[in-house]
């Protein structure tokens, strides 16, 4: 049993009726079941609903799940399945059902397509045929300055065509990347529609306008027109797995791991795509109101209030430049947090898992999301009125790619470009060079501003006082990164104790094992690695002491190669005692030793025990709590716990674990929709929210508690019981023996080091002129400049000099 990555803790909110409620964050990948946009086929449909205190009745409607659409004074359009509007109803909320503009367009295309209909006039949707059809023709009639790319399919295996604008679109350029993507919600289609005809304008107008010219010579530019093809064909938001893909992305609050597991396959599609690229400045268009969203969308609360980020001003300027070149998004009065058809999404509605959060904390890149009509599927003779309010806006907002500061970063010794991170010295975020070419791009606002430049086995470098002007162009500010040393660190190892010993990976008292050792290189291309395995105290002998590795990149770990190192545990050494290890290595670039690393002795034990208080009746907007004494006092290696509630709607709960030390760790986390019950073991059969793991190193000893919170009225449940099993070894009863690990003489001292040890707050030195007994050596510790390290320079003229060094640590003084 595994504990998950570390997640957001849990959190107190006052709702409308002033009652306090636990509350904790809501993991967009482990996907709550009957729910809206989270997977379930429904039926599904769009409703209004009426609140009255808008921050926490939003707060409340987000923390239920629901999947909000928009925000009007205090009107709330979402959409729902029936037992998420009943539930909303028996809250108290007035929920009224509300057409279906999708559906609408779908019936006004049936009967446009019956027998003896008249045919229908262009304008016209483009289905996902004749979508592909035109691409290709473009692609086709415009080779040099094109390209057509499938980034992937859809569920229904849809191709999601991207097209790239350039002009010279088969080689890596420093140029800025900008991207536009539409339709990512299958039923708001007109930002597709203009989409299209953003790429008709760029490509027709090559060579002879001006302004086009420019931008497709100056910049790359991708144009994703549908991102979920399925959805817009099944004329519904979802794609065909019923999942909201603006709700599909990792998030820095509820689902911070930047990784394409368990994500939709047009969601990882376009994540793919943007680890591929360094995208500087996008948008993303919506429909269903008119108004430029900047972020964050998300806050750590839950309350919808203005979130910004480091670059607000400048996400302010780009949203006007939008706004501002919109005739009908400049008047835009649908909602106070709207300016003038600009807003902040948290400020708007706080949704997680959105496209333009995940760009911006994890890949450096501005973008905005985009709603350009109020109507999500209008009438096809509107088109025309759309695309012209949106084409100077399309067009001005990505000219906005030419200011800031730009430049290209290298290696100041080959030239090659380098996978640099580049930060605004004051200012929490990061844009990346592209490797292809070492180019960086960094919109700000204009003012003066130090770069920090870094990347990984390079000496890090800020260069001050660099000035952005107005309007543009980018400041140029290239920088050559000076290589570092090669630097291999110990991250990770794993005793295979399959010959001799028992087998279960752990090393035994009297045990021989193999021990394979991961390094990383934090430092430049290490070729030609071996180690050297070294004993860093006493207990443990090492009986194969060298290894061979991989070459291993900047940045790049490897394990140790078969045969790996040898190693064995003293018979008398007790369960729980640390032995420390380094690795001495050297490679083709250079060498050096680890830092000590730690194996416990001894297999762990293992206790489980059941609550014999239960059941505990879960009450509405109440806490049930159950206790559990458990005797063995160990030093934890591993948590599990069994639960069994039986509970309807069981995202009105929180399941808490706090263990005797008082560490919490939320195990549910309001998840699950209106599924009934949680039973089964946290962390095999089912994913905690936060990772047992945090609990690791604590005592076992004591009272754990268990906690489950009913947050929401009218459903109710009973804790029926839950076991708890705890891993763990003896704690170390002394202090370990210090051994030394390199004495070397310098002009006018000698100098000793030795290896640290866990938890020791500082260490002592002894010294004797004669080999004498070890309880005759003076205590010298006075001498030694700073007793917390591991060093001590000895000025000392004996010509015959004996030295020891102890640890003082919670258990005292370790032996002579």
């Amino acid at each position: 049993m595994t504990s998950r990555n570390e997640k957001e803790s849990f959190r107190l909110y006052i709702w409308p009726f002033t009652l306090v409620v636990v509350a904790v964050l809501i993991i967009a990948s482990a996907s709550p079941v009957n729910a809206a946009g989270k997977g379930e086929p429904g039926p599904i449909y769009p409703v209004e609903i009426t609140i009255h205190n808008r921050i926490a009745d939003l707060k409340m409607l987000t923390e239920m799940g629901i999947d909000i659409d928009a925000v009007f004074y205090n009107r709330v359009r979402a959409y729902v399945i029936a037992e998420e509007e009943e539930k909303l109803k028996l809250l108290g909320y007035s929920v009224t059902p509300i057409p279906d503009e999708a559906k609408i367009a779908a019936e006004r295309e049936a009967a446009s397509a019956a027998p003896g209909a008249k045919p229908p006039q262009p304008p016209s949707y483009h289905t996902y045929a004749t979508l592909t059809e035109e691409l290709h023709q473009i692609a086709q009639d415009h080779p040099g300055i094109t390209r057509l790319y499938s980034i992937g399919k859809s569920v229904q295996n849809r191709d999601l065509w991207m097209m790239k604008i350039t002009k010279n679109p088969d080689l890596e350029e420093d140029e800025p990347e900008v991207r536009y993507i539409a339709a990512m919600h299958g039923d708001e289609v007109v930002g597709k529609e203009n989409c299209i005809n953003f790429i008709n304008l760029l490509t027709d107008n090559y060579g002879t306008d001006p302004r086009i010219t420019n931008i497709v010579d100056t910049m790359e530019v991708w144009v994703l027109p549908s991102m979920n093809p399925d959805g817009t064909e099944m004329h519904m938001r979802y794609n065909a797995n019923y999942v909201d893909l603006n709700r599909d992305f990792p998030d820095q609050f509820e689902d911070p791991v930047d990784s394409t597991e368990g994500r939709q396959p047009e969601t990882a599609a376009v994540m793919n795509w943007g680890y591929a690229h360094s995208t500087l400045l996008s948008a993303n268009f919506h429909g269903g109101a008119v108004v430029a969203n900047y972020p964050y969308d998300g806050t750590a609360s839950h309350a919808s209030v203005y979130n910004p980020t480091d670059d607000d001003p400048f996400f302010v300027s780009i949203s006007r430049t939008y706004a501002d070149n919109n005739p009908s998004m400049v008047t835009s009065n649908s909602d106070p947090a709207f300016n003038n058809g600009i807003c902040n999404g948290a400020d708007w509605y706080v949704i997680y898992g959105g496209l333009q959060d995940w760009n911006y904390v994890w890949h450096g890149g501005h973008e905005i999301t985009v709603e350009v009509t109020q109507n999500k599927w209008p009438p096809a003779d509107e088109l025309p009125a759309h695309w012209n309010d949106n084409k100077e806006s399309m067009l001005a907002y990505i000219e906005r790619a030419h200011e800031g500061i730009r430049g290209i970063v290298t290696d100041s010794q080959t030239g090659i470009p380098l996978a640099a991170t580049v930060r605004v010295q004051g200012v929490d975020h990061d844009v990346y060079a592209d490797p292809d070419v070492g180019d960086y791009h960094r919109l700000l606002s204009p003012g003066k501003y130090s770069l920090e430049f870094s990347a990984t086995g390079y000496i890090s470098k800020i260069v001050n006082d660099i000035q952005v002007v107005e309007g543009g162009p980018a400041t140029r500010c290239g920088v050559a990164l000076e290589p570092l040393d090669v630097d291999l660190q110990h991250i990770g190892n794993r005793v295979l104790d399959t010959g001799e010993g028992n087998g279960n990976g752990f090393l035994d008292p009297g045990e021989s094992a193999d021990l394979a050792v991961t390094l990383r290189n934090l430092g430049m291309t290490a070729t030609s690695v071996s180690g050297e395995l070294e004993p860093t105290g006493w207990h443990a002998t090492v009986t194969r002491t060298d290894a061979s590795y991989p070459d291993l990149a900047p940045g790049e770990s490897g394990e140790s190669l078969s045969p790996h190192y040898g190693i064995s545990l003293s018979p008398d050494v007790s369960d729980g005692h640390k032995v420390g290890f380094a690795v001495r290595w050297q490679s083709t670039e250079g060498r050096g030793t680890t830092e000590p690393f730690f194996i416990p002795g001894g297999t762990p034990a293992c206790t489980t025990i059941a609550s014999s208080d239960i059941p505990k009746a879960i009450q509405d907007r109440q806490t049930a709590t159950s206790l559990i004494d458990f005797g063995p006092d160990r030093e934890i290696s591993e948590v599990n716990v069994y639960v069994d509630v039986t509970h309807t709607y069981i995202s009105d709960l929180t399941v808490m674990l706090l263990s005797p030390d008082g560490t919490p760790v939320v195990l549910h986390d309001r998840s699950g929709g209106s599924s009934d019950n949680i039973v089964g073991w946290y962390d095999s059969e089912l994913s905690s929210f936060e990772p047992l793991s945090r609990m690791n190193g604590e005592h076992s000893t004591g009272t754990w508690m268990l906690k489950v919170n009913d947050g929401v009225p009218y459903n109710t449940g009973t804790l029926n019981g839950w076991s708890i099993e705890i891993c763990g070894r003896p704690f170390e009863t002394s202090t370990p023996e210090m051994r030394f690990s390199r004495i070397w003489k310098e002009p006018g001292k000698t100098v000793l080091t030795w290896w640290p040890y866990p938890d020791l707050t500082s260490y002592k030195v002894y010294r004797s002129t004669t080999l004498v007994p070890r309880d005759q050596f003076i205590d010298v510790t006075s001498e030694d400049s700073d007793p917390t390290d591991t060093r001590f320079d000895d000025s000392s003229t004996a010509s015959s000099v004996y030295w020891l060094v102890t640890g003082v640590g919670p258990n005292g003084e370790g032996p002579r």
